[in-house]
């Protein structure tokens, strides 16, 4: 529903605004795979000067203290657009619950199913897992 469709929009705006805080180039894209383009010209969070490109989830609960979703991932949509873009693939994950705790992951695309966790399907990614990574494959913006 609208709730849903919000959250989403949220997700792709806040992560856009943290990206741009650490002076990433950012634009929000509406094309199949990605939500957000970015450009680092540093190399501070992304591939030097190298396309990347961003599919963002969003999953905020009213009704959860603690919430872990597991997010399908999209994966042949990503591939597909990484081809097509010639674009670093990442994934966005915003993460939120009723007692008003927000958290904000960024991980590379190539990492994403490592993070799957004892989920059954291959095709996600479990969002506890984010929060117990030791790799530092990781990045938390928020």
């Amino acid at each position: 529903g609208s709730e849903a469709m919000l959250s989403g929009e949220f997700g792709e705006s806040f992560i856009a605004y943290l990206l741009c805080k650490e002076g990433i180039n950012i634009v929000r894209a509406s094309t199949v795979g990605f939500d957000l383009f970015a450009v680092d010209p540093t190399g501070k969070i992304f591939p030097k000067k190298k396309l990347v490109g961003i599919s963002v989830k969003a999953r905020i609960s009213k009704s959860h203290n603690k919430f872990v979703p597991t997010i399908p991932l999209g994966s042949e949509k990503i591939k597909a657009s990484m081809k097509i873009w010639n674009a670093a693939a990442y994934m966005g994950i915003v993460v939120g619950s009723k007692d008003k705790k927000l958290d904000v992951f960024l991980a590379p695309f190539k990492s994403a199913r490592k993070f799957r966790g004892k989920a059954k399907r291959a095709d996600v990614l479990a969002v506890s897992k984010l929060y117990s990574d030791k790799n530092g494959t990781v990045i938390k913006l928020f």
